[in-house]
């Protein structure tokens, strides 16, 4: 709840906020670590081998944060391996960049959508659970490159049954 507090203004300014040009090189690149960060994440609860982290550079704050995500998603991967179908043997993800605004203070606010199938390590009829979500990434620009600084669900989204790699609570948390 507190971190979507923390984005509003941030989302706000960014919203009111001239757009400022992004080369098309910083938008691939923000595709780009966009779909690996959501990717990893989906990996996450497969029965895949695991790496640490998400994959994409990280602000110290956001790391922190994703590091508690990574240790409900393991507990997540562990429950799911033990239900009839054996839990998830591999994810397949899509993203699509629907909005990319630059921050007056520089970050890139990134509107995406993410389509993922989840492949059942067993399948017994159905193969595959399918979901489609929006997510909102904000990356501050580092001397290194991007970094992701917050992942949010889009303003006035509503998070009832939520994504088997999402988290869900008063204000979608992660």
């Amino acid at each position: 709840m507190r971190s979507a507090v923390l984005l509003a203004p941030v989302l706000l300014a960014a919203a009111s906020a001239a757009p400022a040009h992004l080369p098309a090189d910083d938008r691939r690149q923000l595709a780009d670590l966009t779909q690996r960060y959501l990717e990893r994440r989906a990996d996450k609860i497969t029965v895949r081998p695991q790496e640490p982290g998400f994959g994409v550079p990280t602000t110290e704050a956001f790391a922190a944060r994703l590091r508690v995500d990574e240790t409900k998603l393991a507990d997540r991967r562990a429950r799911y391996a033990t239900f009839t179908l054996g839990g998830y043997s591999h994810a397949k993800v899509r993203t699509e960049l629907t909005q990319v605004v630059v921050a007056q203070d520089g970050s890139a606010v990134v509107h995406v959508q993410e389509v993922t199938e989840l492949h059942f390590g067993k399948p017994a009829g159905v193969t595959h659970s399918t979901f489609g979500t929006g997510h909102v990434l904000v990356f501050d620009r580092t001397p290194a490159g991007w970094a992701l600084a917050a992942a949010m669900h889009p303003p006035g989204s509503v998070c009832k049954i939520p994504p088997e790699t999402q988290f869900c609570g008063i204000h979608s948390e992660r």
